[in-house]
């Protein structure tokens, strides 16, 4: 992975805590990240055409799943060269072990 790909992979930090904040507090954007993924990414300024390949969540985590690593994905998300292409950030009862 070269470096202009490996940037486009990350998520900006002031993304990566909207889109974790929606994901808990709100729930019709939660539904429509299970749904429409790639939409729900757009609306919190997450730039889908740098990464065609985002995330595709089976079961999305439950709202106290991600509340209790909030913070720990936050960082992930904003630090981490896969984690939008990873589903397991998201996929319920698999957050821990993809931030691990």
């Amino acid at each position: 992975m070269n470096d202009v790909t490996s940037a486009k992979s990350k998520i900006a930090p002031e993304a990566a805590a909207r889109l974790v904040g929606r994901l808990i507090d709100d729930p019709a954007f939660r539904e429509l990240f299970q749904n429409d993924t790639r939409k729900a990414l757009a609306e919190i300024g997450y730039d889908t055409d740098a990464q065609p390949d985002c995330c595709d969540v089976k079961q999305l985590a439950s709202v106290e799943e991600l509340r209790a690593v909030q913070a720990q994905l936050e960082k992930h998300l904003s630090t981490s060269y896969g984690a939008m292409t990873v589903i397991f950030c998201f996929e319920a009862g698999k957050v821990t072990d993809a931030i691990k």
